[in-house]
């Protein structure tokens, strides 16, 4: 099978049927095969070019180089003009490479909902991964750490995550389609830069099939992590109350492993920072009250009579009543509207959000408040819960932003996640007879 073909295989058993995309498209030969492979396999996509003017003449080469295959491809494309120097005045102590981050992803999301796109596609291929489980190795990881990245999580996709650098450099030259090479991958300062230059190299010189061994690894390691995952959220269910508070009692008293299990529970997305002396000098003192332990990202426990429970960041306290018949006191937050049900036009837009106005009324206190540890949501079209430490993930939130969003609740459901996602509840049906209309304020992140 002819090596194009081979590419072509790989990408279709990760993408699905249909499925449209924003294509991340720096210009390298990762992200130019990413958008020529989906183009190939009949994908509608709109690609994404962010130029972050850090490498003078060479980010506008890069620039220019995508805005000439998308159209070389017949793709519409999106520039980014970032300022990076301005993120990082409006959030100290970010560093150059997480203000990038903060900047992409933001302006990813953004696009993919304005155009009413499935998903965002990002070019990372099995060597990426490779490196990703030394990184992880190297820091001190387990299971989830070392088996990397995820070909799909949430809206993100990563469609050639099972392709070798080699298939996609011969896709490339069977395409006739050209790439530029960022000049800082070669720099050996980076830590992931050296894997690839120096250690993954010598270590494939003293063992020539170390890299089909590795892959193998990533695998077993994988198919391990989402075992891992589907116990720990049985677990969860078991021991975790809805506020977040942990039955540490039970959970010492009834489990072979309390440790490594407490340790799962407590290193979510939203709060990391819980070593193994941590996790250890709670189990040893589940029985006793008034103890308090933190994270290094500042979150904090509180042992209380069995009962292990989340000190709650300030903001998280932070509630706003929602009268139906008195929407002004949301209005700096939400714009809102009854409409007919013949006027009924929805898009996939995730930051408006349709309810039935009769279902609402049924509920006896709705209000807005922040997200609070262990909220889970029951997505619109969607068979059971996530949680929404697991959606931010997605979004690559930082804790700041996960802090600021905004979520709808009706006597203790989750209705909607301001700007973001709406659940199945008090949604609009053939019987609806009258609409209420939410629309977030983007960057609305306090009442004004």
């Amino acid at each position: 099978m002819p090596a194009d073909s081979t590419l072509l295989q790989q990408v279709a058993e990760v993408v699905k049927p249909g499925e449209s995309f924003l294509v991340t498209l720096s210009g390298g030969a990762d992200s130019v095969a990413l958008l020529a492979s989906l183009v190939d396999l009949g994908h509608h996509c709109r690609a994404v070019h962010c130029n972050y003017h850090l490498r003078g003449d060479e980010s506008n080469r890069d620039e220019q180089h995508a805005r000439d295959v998308a159209r070389q491809l017949g793709v519409d494309i999106d520039v980014i003009q970032c300022d990076v120097d301005l993120y990082r005045k409006k959030h100290p102590g970010e560093s150059v490479e997480m203000a990038c981050r903060a900047i992409r992803y933001e302006a990813f999301e953004k696009l993919r909902a304005e155009h009413s796109l499935d998903s965002i596609a990002i070019g990372h291929h099995i060597e990426d991964n490779i490196e990703t489980l030394f990184l992880n190795l190297l820091r001190g990881s387990g299971v989830k750490g070392l088996a990397a990245m995820r070909p799909r999580r949430g809206i993100y996709v990563r469609p050639l995550l099972y392709c070798t650098k080699a298939s996609i450099l011969e896709y490339l030259d069977s395409r006739g389609l050209g790439y530029v090479t960022d000049s800082s991958n070669l720099s050996n300062d980076y830590r992931r830069n050296a894997l690839r230059n120096v250690i993954i190299p010598a270590i494939e010189q003293y063992f020539p099939d170390s890299r089909q061994g590795l892959e193998r690894t990533l695998q077993a390691l994988t198919s391990q992590r989402d075992l891992l995952d589907d116990t720990i959220e049985t677990l969860a269910g078991k021991y975790v109350a809805p506020d977040g508070a942990i039955d540490i009692r039970t959970l010492v008293g009834c489990e072979k492993h309390p440790g490594a299990i407490l340790f799962e529970l407590l290193n979510t997305p939203d709060y990391r920072g819980y070593n193994s002396d941590i996790i250890d000098n709670i189990v040893q003192r589940s029985d006793k009250s008034g103890l308090t332990f933190s994270g290094t990202d500042g979150s904090s426990y509180r042992l209380d009579h069995g009962m292990l429970i989340p000190d709650a960041d300030p903001s998280c306290d932070e509630e706003i009543a929602v009268d139906l018949n008195d929407l002004d006191s949301i209005a700096s937050i939400i714009d809102s509207s009854y409409i007919d049900p013949t006027e009924f036009k929805p898009q996939r837009d995730p930051s408006t959000a349709y309810f039935d106005a009769d279902k609402l009324a049924g509920y006896n206190r709705i209000i807005l408040r922040r997200p609070r540890l262990g909220d889970r949501l029951q997505p619109w079209g969607m068979k059971g819960s996530r949680l929404l430490s697991d959606i931010f993930t997605d979004l690559h939130y930082t804790r700041r932003q996960r802090l600021a969003t905004w979520v709808l609740e009706a006597d203790g459901t989750i209705l909607w996640l301001a700007g973001i996602r709406a659940s199945r509840h008090a949604s609009v049906t053939g019987t609806t007879r009258r609409i209420l209309r939410l629309r977030f304020r983007s960057g609305a992140e306090g009442r004004q």
